[in-house]
């Protein structure tokens, strides 16, 4: 296993923090903070719930293999972009529930359950969140969405080869999406969910 220890002198240390701004979705922090060397220097980060994505693949009735997909505008990138189903982690919600609530809620589909395939840090720069991605299991349509009052989407069933096989704009410029795929392929290529997949590397380093 790696010893952490040995990147000690690395580490910087928090001894205060002020939120200058709270967004609803996400705070904006001042962060001062001491090195190891006694340096010290005001850092800003983003604080926000976690998020989750749900990857649920279906097959359609012309035999074709799909995933449940979203269809939304981004206004960040001020483009339409097709996504896995997700959202933030309500609070005193697990990620596993909150990825089974937002397929429901976006596409009308539930599933019998689902297993954590990958956790990322969006940014570690600057970000204190993660985003977990799961995999459902036995996704069927189950219902019609159920949208909050402001979200305008559409439940779209996109060909499996479309995402893995193909370059699309409208998903691969998505970082997230990009790393919930790659957590995908390696869940397909050898079973391994999050837990085990952490385990193995521990057992082996």
């Amino acid at each position: 296993m790696t010893d952490n220890n040995q990147h000690d002198h690395l580490v910087w240390e928090e001894i205060d923090r002020k939120i200058l701004l709270d967004a609803h979705v996400f705070s904006v922090l001042s962060s001062r903070r001491r090195a190891a060397d006694g340096a010290e220097a005001d850092y800003f980060l983003v604080d926000s719930p976690d998020w989750c994505n749900i990857i649920a693949p279906v097959t359609r009735n012309d035999g074709v293999e799909c995933f449940v997909m979203a269809r939304q505008y981004r206004h960040g990138s001020q483009s339409v972009t097709i996504e896995f189903p997700g959202g933030l982690v309500d609070p005193g919600e697990g990620p596993e529930a909150a990825a089974l609530r937002e397929l429901e809620e976006e596409t009308g589909y539930a599933a019998e359950s689902a297993r954590l395939i990958g956790k990322v840090n969006p940014n570690p720069a600057f970000m204190s969140n993660s985003a977990f991605t799961y995999v459902a299991v036995g996704a069927h349509k189950n219902s019609g969405q159920d949208l909050d009052e402001n979200e305008r989407l559409d439940a779209e069933l996109v060909p499996v080869t479309e995402i893995v096989d193909l370059l699309r704009p409208d998903f691969h410029e998505h970082a997230i999406m990009v790393a919930a795929l790659d957590w995908y392929q390696r869940y397909r290529a050898d079973g391994l969910d999050y837990d085990a997949r952490l385990k193995r590397w521990e057992l082996e380093h």
